[in-house]
């Protein structure tokens, strides 16, 4: 399956990409395409989300998603961007 990722923000300056496709196996999840980045885009990005010391909101088809297990479907559209913050 294929999914478009979309690296806004912090993201995109540490991919150094704002989107990418990758193909994915069928049934793949969030902690898969993290791999995939990691592998085939940005090491550093990967290490950082893993390892905790980064931290984005992934969003796919719109809506926010917090589980690395949620299951991705072909032609889904997946966005990292950095977490809101108030004061």
């Amino acid at each position: 399956m294929r999914v478009t990722i979309v690296f806004l923000a912090r993201a995109g300056q540490i991919t150094g990409k704002h989107l990418a496709k990758l193909e994915l196996p069928e049934k793949a999840t969030v902690e898969v395409l993290l791999e995939e980045i990691g592998k085939k885009i940005s090491k550093r990005f990967y290490r950082g989300v893993k390892e905790g010391r980064l931290v984005f909101t992934i969003i796919v088809n719109g809506k926010p998603v917090d589980e690395p297990a949620y299951r991705l479907k072909d032609g889904d559209r997946v966005v990292f961007t950095t977490p809101e913050m108030g004061g």
